[in-house]
């Protein structure tokens, strides 16, 4: 049994990202993943929609506290 260390595994990743990055680049089926960040007002409004939707679901008691470290959400 061959025996590598974990340094050598690093190098050899290393050694063939570029490649190994170029195959899956020339194998996806050509829909790009979206890349641009989002701007600080988009941040702040998709913040201000998540707690307002979480609020809303408490006070409707779709969310139930099963445990100290868990939770039941009713998405219906």
């Amino acid at each position: 049994m061959r025996t590598i260390s974990l340094s050598e595994i690093d190098q050899n990743i290393e050694k063939n990202r570029k490649q190994a990055n170029a195959v899956i680049r020339s194998t996806s089926n050509g829909r790009r993943k979206k890349s641009r960040t989002r701007t600080p007002g988009e941040v702040k409004a998709l913040n201000e929609i998540s707690i307002a939707r979480w609020q809303k679901a408490v006070e409707e008691k779709k969310i139930i506290k099963t445990s100290k470290r868990s939770m039941y959400y009713d998405y219906r």
